[in-house]
């Protein structure tokens, strides 16, 4: 059986390099020899980097529609970190370098996508596409081949958080847009979609521990917070036996001690002192409420 040019992390950097590329126009070829990409003939190499060009071969090699290299990249394994790997590697460093030919090195860490679909080798191939614009002035065909949904226009490449899209060059005049061709949607993504639903959870998580915060500490209005004993609709009210004012109430129960507080007649816990949100008329309601909703009067000197 034979043997397969490229191993798997090879077969993913290699699908990557197209989708991004061909974006730009440009080609991808796989186990390419520096001979057949650098003019070593008649450079005055030494015989050692001479013969290492003729044997040796980029991973991949980037060129223009023209057919002309514009870079080369290489999948740095964990037996790159080694000899003889590393310097084998550094030969190659110092003829690219040389012949002035980028050579980018990636490692698996480079492959791993994140929530949003997007991983360090796209990036680093968007980045240098970015940073060497003039290519695009000197091949017509490394543009976007993608026209305006809404104007037919141009589009161009601009960032997100979500990753890079197609705008309209009109923009803002004209406000048409898509996603990148073979890019995965940025808004039907998986793992946004977690993201997404989990942050929904925790804000209504948020909302209703607020609320049961509330209603335990004021109680809620029209009946809606902890009843009287007697089972009425109405939250609790001073003892009406009592001839003291509003004022006086809140400051008898603002001197009281907690020690002082009943005991449920429900489930026996210490109570809490409430207030009632309508007429502010203090009275006691169950620390275990909402489960327990007992509640006592205040009993007044009289």
């Amino acid at each position: 059986m034979l043997k397969r040019m490229l191993n798997s992390p090879e077969r993913i950097t290699y699908a990557r390099l197209r989708e991004v590329c061909e974006l730009h126009g440009a080609e991808v070829y796989a186990k390419v020899r520096l001979a057949d990409v650098l003019p070593i003939e008649g450079s005055g190499l030494p015989k050692a980097f001479y013969e290492f060009a003729l044997q040796s071969h980029y991973d991949f090699v980037v060129t223009g529609s023209d057919q002309v290299p514009l870079f080369a990249m290489e999948f740095d394994g964990p037996q790159h970190g080694h000899s003889p790997q590393s310097e084998r590697d550094a030969k190659k460093d110092e003829l690219s370098s040389r012949f002035r030919l980028p050579l980018l090195r990636i490692r698996a860490e480079d492959l791993c996508r994140t929530e949003w679909q997007l991983d360090r080798l796209t990036e680093r191939i968007e980045q240098w596409f970015e940073d060497h614009t003039e290519l695009a002035k000197r091949d017509s065909n490394m543009q976007l081949k993608r026209k305006c949904p809404l104007c037919g226009g141009e589009m161009v490449r601009k960032p997100s958080k979500f990753g890079p899209f197609l705008s309209c060059v009109r923009y803002p005049d004209c406000k048409g847009s898509c996603e990148l061709p073979h890019r995965p949607n940025r808004f039907n993504i998986p793992g946004w979609g977690k993201v997404l639903i989990t942050c929904s959870i925790c804000a209504a998580l948020v909302v209703v521990v607020v609320a049961l915060l509330l209603r335990f500490q004021y109680g809620t209005p029209q009946g809606g917070g902890q009843q009287p004993p007697g089972g009425g609709t109405k939250p609790a009210v001073a003892d009406t036996r009592s001839s003291m004012t509003l004022q006086e109430k809140l400051a008898y129960v603002s001197a009281l001690k907690q020690s002082d507080y009943p005991a449920c007649p429900h489930c026996g816990m210490r109570m809490a002192l409430r207030h009632n949100r309508q007429t502010g008329e203090p009275f006691f309601g169950c620390s275990d409420y909402p489960r327990c909703r007992g509640t006592r009067v205040v009993q007044y000197p009289k």
